[in-house]
């Protein structure tokens, strides 16, 4: 969003978005909460959202609701679930009317009220933290592309004075209530995708789980990576699916070869994305060897993945994805470190896919910088990380397209790294 020589419709919107930022810092003393009991003392919100959510680990098959047939007996191999099926006109039709009639009329208007109610339970420090870390991010993030001759002329001066008002606050209460970044982050992560948790699924489940068939070939392409690692010497028959969502890529993973592996896990921070997972795939986990399919609600970074690797948080799965969902990440390198640690030696693939591409993700970032903090990692900026962190022990397979190329229009995004 270069400015310098820009067209007096983007000075409009600058000057828009500045009115805008000054309006809800006004707003914002107008808007105090109450308190939750989800959010106690001084606790970070991953600290409390693992103590809320300490048993919200459930198992789940490619098998539908069960991995038993009627008569109750075990069914071979994991199937697909009935929600992969394209509902009938009929079908489709109630569905939407029952989806609607949970948000109130209005998907829109239902899940903003959803991400409002969230929001208004949580303790007024953490609050108040929230809102002022989205008042600053959106602040730095409008102008971190002007010169600044630009910041000059369309920022007055008192914006610049609320701002590092809004920052001495901001600091004061993470260092009070010892936040950090990461966890005001994932509160407005946790919140969104809780809101839309439903709606999403639902609205999978009338499509069959198909995207359109152009963003589906590139989605299966990359499950594909991920399921090949599960059958290479060495394999231990697990994998991580990372922002698994109401597990979005499970038919992706099935279609691509993917039976009955020791472990599937499923991981999102979001627990109501999880329960749509776990209501669409069942059960279907051994509990004497422990094998079968996992949905996780935590956070990635703070996750222990020692216990599906008999104590050992090393060197667990196969294959590792991201699909749609490392930007939505707090810390990209914190994350790619979590994954290059717990991949498989000697073979393990890391995967991330965004069918939709890297210039999607930046729009995403540049409309809301709270949500989605940077783009997809380029091929140059992920062969100068790869640089830097050796330790990593990755080497690049497959590079990415660059935003705006062809490449990048006809083939979305495409990273795969294999583990030395």
């Amino acid at each position: 969003m270069a400015i310098a020589g820009s067209n007096s419709f983007v000075v409009i919107n600058l000057v828009a978005a500045v009115a805008s930022l000054a309006a809800s810092a006004s707003a914002r003393s107008q808007h105090m909460m109450c308190p939750s009991p989800a959010f106690l003392g001084h606790h970070h919100p991953q600290v409390a959202h693992r103590q809320q959510q300490s048993s919200t680990t459930l198992f789940g098959g490619f098998g539908g609701v069960s991995s038993k047939d009627k008569k109750g007996k075990k069914k071979k191999g994991g199937g697909q679930s009935s929600t992969n099926k394209k509902m009938t006109p009929q079908n489709a039709k109630k569905a939407k009317q029952q989806l609607l009639e949970r948000y109130g009329g209005d998907l829109n208007i239902g899940t903003q009220e959803r991400i409002e109610k969230y929001l208004n339970s949580l303790e007024p420090h953490l609050k108040e933290a929230a809102e002022l870390y989205k008042t600053t991010t959106q602040f730095d993030a409008l102008i971190a592309p002007m010169t600044p001759a630009d910041r000059n002329r369309l920022i007055p001066p008192v914006q610049f004075e609320m701002a590092a008002s809004d920052n001495a606050k901001l600091q004061t209460l993470m260092e009070e209530y010892k936040l950090t970044e990461i966890d005001l982050h994932n509160v407005f992560q946790q919140a969104t995708w809780d809101a839309s948790a439903d709606a999403k699924a639902t609205q999978a489940d009338i499509v069959g789980g198909q995207m359109k068939p152009e963003l589906q070939q590139r989605i299966d392409k990359a499950c594909s990576f991920v399921v090949d690692a599960t059958k290479t010497e060495g394999a231990v028959g697990k994998i991580l699916d990372v922002g698994c969502g109401h597990g979005s890529i499970v038919k992706s993973l099935v279609d691509a070869g993917l039976e009955e592996p020791d472990m599937y896990v499923g991981l999102d921070l979001s627990s109501e994305m999880i329960k749509n997972a776990v209501d669409r795939y069942g059960s279907a986990r051994n509990g004497r060897t422990g094998k079968g399919r996992v949905f996780v609600a935590d956070d990635f970074l703070a996750h222990d993945f020692s216990v599906y690797g008999n104590g050992d948080s090393n060197d667990i799965f196969d294959g590792v994805i991201f699909c749609s969902a490392l930007h939505d990440l707090p810390d990209m390198i914190g994350s790619i470190t979590k994954a290059a640690s717990v991949l498989r030696s000697s073979g393990g693939k890391l995967v991330v896919v965004h069918a939709q591409g890297a210039q999607h993700v930046l729009g995403q970032n540049q409309a809301n910088p709270v949500m989605v903090s940077r783009g997809l990692p380029t091929a140059k900026e992920w062969s100068e990380m790869l640089a830097e962190h050796p330790e990593w022990g990755l080497t690049l397979e497959h590079e990415p397209a660059d935003p705006r190329s062809d490449g990048d229009l006809k083939c979305g995004y495409l990273t795969v790294l294999s583990k030395i």
